[in-house]
């Protein structure tokens, strides 16, 4: 369960209120193959985020595998992961008319050391509706 705080601009489609449950899984049954996923909803509230913004109540799910291509000790490139992720997001609102995004993901992990991992990636939309040409993603983790 994750909650999105209003936070930034409304021109930039920022200033969104949302509640999003969902549902994940993460395997690695066979070698270094990983598998991750999940599915939920983003829901939106509030009259900023629904009347100002737009924000539009979604289905959204996705899929990636990945490989690990190193140990876990081997830092600063232990763990290292490179995945393709499929991601969906569904208007299901009633809002409007019927939109849905499909984005890809390829991306790679890497454990830093000490419970520090490099996250990035690009996402780039393969629908004919293209809310953005693409996105680099970039994170750093902590795990406690």
């Amino acid at each position: 369960m994750s909650f999105r705080a209003p936070t930034g601009n409304t021109y930039n489609v920022n200033g969104v209120a949302a509640i999003t449950p969902t549902y994940e899984f993460w395997t690695n049954w066979w070698q270094g193959l990983v598998l991750r996923g999940g599915g939920g909803f983003f829901i939106p509230y509030g009259h900023q985020s629904v009347d100002e913004v737009g924000a539009r109540a979604a289905l959204i799910a996705n899929l990636a595998a990945g490989y690990y291509f190193t140990p876990h000790g081997a830092t600063p490139f232990g763990d290292l992961v490179f995945y393709l992720s499929a991601n969906l997001a569904q208007t299901i609102d009633g809002n409007g008319p019927s939109r849905n995004t499909v984005t890809l993901t390829p991306g790679v992990r890497t454990h830093l050391g000490k419970d520090w991992y490099l996250l990035a990636g690009v996402e780039v939309p393969v629908t004919s509706v293209k809310p953005f040409d693409f996105q680099i993603l970039v994170g750093l983790m902590k795990v406690f």
